[in-house]
């Protein structure tokens, strides 16, 4: 039985889009004032980034499904995790009290 593989470029892909996110929301949060920050965006982003780029230097032949099915949980996560962050900063503080 061989095994299903797809092309590094795939990952390529992902690592431009990761780039294009942290453009996207950096540039989106400045001008809404709101959000995380440029500092705080970019230590969210660069340890998954550099862990993918490590990957594709490592494994420059192929992706296999269970790479290509740890990647996608680990996108999801991610942007559950972007939400959940969003969420919470836009909530009111309920440790403020009605004077």
């Amino acid at each position: 039985m061989t095994d299903l593989a797809f092309s590094p470029h795939l990952l390529d892909l992902v690592l431009i889009v990761t780039v294009a996110e942290f453009i996207v929301l950096g540039l989106v949060n400045s001008r809404a004032r709101r959000g995380l920050q440029w500092p705080d965006l970019a230590m969210a982003l660069a340890p998954g980034f550099f862990l993918m780029l490590a990957f594709r230097l490592a494994q420059p032949q192929s992706l296999t499904v269970p790479t290509l099915l740890c990647l996608s949980a680990a996108g999801l996560l991610h942007a559950f995790d972007f939400y959940r962050r969003h969420v919470a900063i836009g909530a009111p503080s309920s440790s403020k009290t009605k004077a």
